[in-house]
């Protein structure tokens, strides 16, 4: 598991609503909230952890793409900055807080 980490940990990319719009249109989108670390959530899809994923799921802390209001993102130029790592087939998404 380290290693499947270390490589994903490598992979976080930063984009705007811009780069990110397209794959919300394809339904591949997840956004992860802040309570959760987008790489823990990375490695628990990516190695099929079921429990987790459900559980962040009916607790909300991971909202499918059908229930992201683009429109708020679109208008709120604070909310456009997002943290994304690709786990196949999915695009997981999380707000930028601080830039670096």
């Amino acid at each position: 598991m380290d290693d499947l980490k270390e490589k994903l940990k490598t992979e976080i990319e930063e984009a705007d609503w811009s780069m990110i719009k397209p794959h919300v249109e394809r339904g591949a989108v997840l956004l992860i909230s802040s309570q959760l670390d987008l790489l823990d959530v990375g490695v628990a899809i990516a190695q099929d952890k079921v429990q987790f994923i459900k559980l962040w799921l009916d607790e909300g802390l991971i909202t499918k793409t059908d229930d992201i209001d683009s429109k708020a993102f679109e208008e709120d130029q604070f909310k456009k900055q997002f943290k994304f790592i690709i786990i196949q087939p999915y695009v997981l998404i999380q707000h930028v807080t601080t830039l670096n």
